[in-house]
C-alpha cells in the first residue's frame, strides 16, 4: 500500500500535512522515474511509486522532455497508486500524440493502474501493453508508418 504516514484523530484519519523538503529528508524514496536513453530506440520512462497530485506535474514534465521523434514508452508497471492527476497526464499525452504524430505506449499491467484505466475505459483508447517489449515494438512500428 502507501507508505504515507496516517494522523488519527477522534473521528477521522487523514493524511500528515507535508512541509517543503519533507520528500527530500525521507530516506525512502516514494516517487522516481527512471529513464533510459537507447540509439535508435523510443525512450524508456520506468515510473515507481504512487502517481497523484504531488507528484503527477514529475510525469508530466518527464513526457514534455522526451516524447519527440525516437517516442516514448511509458513503464507504469511499479505504480502502486494512480490517481485522477495521474490520468489527467495520460489522456494529455494521448491527445499530444494525435495532434503531433507522436508514437507512444503505456505499459500497465498492474491492478492500481489497469483498474482505474479499465473503469474509465481508457483501456480501449490508450495505447497498453503488457511489457516493455511489447510495448517497445509497438511504438517502433507506429514509427515506421509514421
Amino acid at each position: 500500500m502507501h507508505n504515507t504516514p496516517w494522523w488519527v484523530g477522534s473521528d477521522c484519519a487523514a493524511p500528515l500535512p507535508r512541509g517543503p523538503g519533507d520528500d527530500t529528508e525521507s530516506p525512502d524514496l516514494l516517487f522516481d522515474i527512471d529513464v533510459e536513453h537507447r540509439p535508435d530506440h523510443p525512450v524508456v520512462a520506468r515510473v515507481f511509486g504512487s502517481i497523484d497530485l504531488l507528484t503527477a506535474r514529475a510525469l508530466r514534465l518527464c513526457v514534455d522532455d522526451h516524447a519527440g521523434a525516437d517516442g516514448l514508452v511509458l513503464d507504469f508497471s511499479r505504480v502502486d497508486f494512480l490517481a485522477a492527476a495521474g490520468l489527467a497526464v495520460l489522456t494529455d499525452t494521448d491527445q499530444r500524440a494525435s495532434r503531433d504524430s507522436l508514437a507512444w505506449a503505456l505499459v500497465a499491467n498492474t491492478r492500481p493502474v489497469l483498474r482505474p484505466l479499465e473503469v474509465l475505459r481508457l483501456v480501449d483508447r490508450l495505447p497498453v501493453h503488457d511489457t516493455v517489449p511489447d510495448a517497445v515494438a509497438a511504438v517502433r512500428a507506429a514509427m515506421v508508418v509514421s
